[in-house]
Formats: structure tokens, sequence, C-alpha cells
């Protein structure tokens, strides 16, 4: 039943996505390797304040490559929307390949009830115009050390960098979308 369960959270794209990896168990998954064959299928289940830490994992290995407008790969760079469109991808969710058209997808969700793979969305650098222009991936959320996200950033980090929703992206911030 616990196998049903998880599935029915996985979609059918994420179920094609465990098939053409092959049969995986769960250290596999994490780690993204192709699996040689094992006995049975176990898929990891999530808990509320963990949804999804294979996303998460799989988003901190691209932590400190280059951001580079409008590409979307660890070889070429990431722009911010195309870091994110990369992320989900490996896990077969397919995104719009901008910021402002991961804002129109998914669930809304309050900040408060934001889990990690939720996709954080931002102004531009501009945060009078109330306009989409930024995206990340939230990595955490908790009273003690508040809301985490990763992103790739065009500022002082000009690389992919995990940050606290505080200061300026506090300032920018529009909202938070579930898409998991």
């Amino acid at each position: 039943m616990k196998v049903i369960q998880n599935v029915r959270k996985i979609g059918v794209t994420g179920l094609f996505l465990f098939a053409s990896w092959g049969l995986t168990t769960k250290s596999d998954a994490a780690s993204h390797t192709k699996g040689t064959g094992v006995d049975k299928i176990e898929l990891s289940s999530k808990t509320d304040n963990n949804k999804d830490p294979d996303i998460i994992s799989f988003a901190k290995k691209f932590l400190g490559v280059k951001y580079k407008y409008g590409q979307t790969s660890p070889s070429n760079g990431f722009d911010c929307s195309g870091f994110v469109y990369y992320v989900f991808k490996e896990f077969g969710i397919n995104l719009p390949r901008s910021s402002s058209g991961m804002g129109q997808v998914g669930k809304g969700i309050e900040t408060a009830d934001a889990q990690a793979g939720d996709i954080i969305l931002f102004t531009g650098t501009n945060p009078a115009k109330r306009q989409i222009g930024h995206v990340g991936i939230v990595t955490s959320n908790s009273l003690n050390s508040g809301l985490e996200f990763i992103h790739a950033s065009s500022g002082k980090a000009q690389a992919v960098t995990e940050t606290k929703l505080e200061g300026s992206y506090q300032k920018r911030f529009m909202k938070i979308v579930r898409v998991l």
C-alpha cells in the first residue's frame, strides 16, 4: 500500500523516470546513479517537513556553477529559470522555461507552509516592478532558521547559491508554488 501511495505522489511522469533509471534503491535514487537491478523497487517516502530531499540533494550538487544568462546546463552555466528548469526536468517534471511562466503553474502555497522542493518566485532586480523576474527552489523552512532557497544568482554570487529569504529577497518576494 505504501508503494501505491508513493506512486500517486510522484505521478505517472515520476514513475516513468524511475523506470528509465532501472530498478533503484533509495540510495541509488538519491544519488541518481543507474541501478543494476534489485529484487524490489523502493520509493522513498516524503514527510510533510521534508517534501523532497532527493530534488534538493540533486540541486545542491550545482552550488558554485557560474551564472550565465540564457543557459540551462552545468557545463555552460545557468540563469535562474534555467537552473530550476534543469533540476525539475531531471525528475521528469516539465516546467516552462521562463520564471514568469513558472509562476503560472502549480498550486500557490503560503510562506509558512512552504516545503523543500517548492518553487519560490521574486520580482526582477527592481522590486518596484511587481512582475516575476527571478526564481529558485525552497531548500528548507523552519521557525529557527527561516526559509532558505537555492537559485542561480546574477547578483554578487554570480553562481548557484543558497540564500535566506531576507533583505532584498524579502522585498522582492512574490509567491511560492508547489508542483510536486
